[in-house]
């Protein structure tokens, strides 16, 4: 997991630079069709319980903006599900510990 998030956050570093710079969006100044596709990305994490954007003022800001653009209410919505996959798992490990056994197996399973 080490290795992924620290990946990760140098890919982020990259993003950054080469593709926000000092624009508000990664095309330009309007939101486009990349700034989806990457937010939907960098919202996966989420359901793990890890921010990849905490840290960054950049692209925290990046992503409050793209938040503003879809519209917050539709934006939370499309990710409420993911952001409660924490606190599943959270419930899973205490009340049905089988279940989460069972998770991880297939989990380590598929994606060595």
């Amino acid at each position: 997991m080490k290795e992924a998030q620290d990946e990760l956050n140098r890919v982020l570093v990259s993003f950054e630079e080469k593709f926000l710079q000092d624009k508000p969006y990664i095309a330009g100044t309007e939101i486009s069709l990349a700034d989806l596709v990457a937010i939907v990305e960098l919202m996966q994490p989420l359901g793990v319980g890890y921010d990849p954007l905490d840290g960054s003022a950049m692209l925290t800001a990046w992503r409050e903006r793209v938040k503003t653009a879809i519209g917050t209410e539709l934006f939370d919505r499309a990710h409420e599900q993911l952001c409660k996959t924490p606190e599943t798992l959270k419930s899973l490990a205490q009340n049905q510990p089988e279940i989460l056994a069972a998770l991880k197996a297939n989990f380590k399973k598929n994606y060595k």
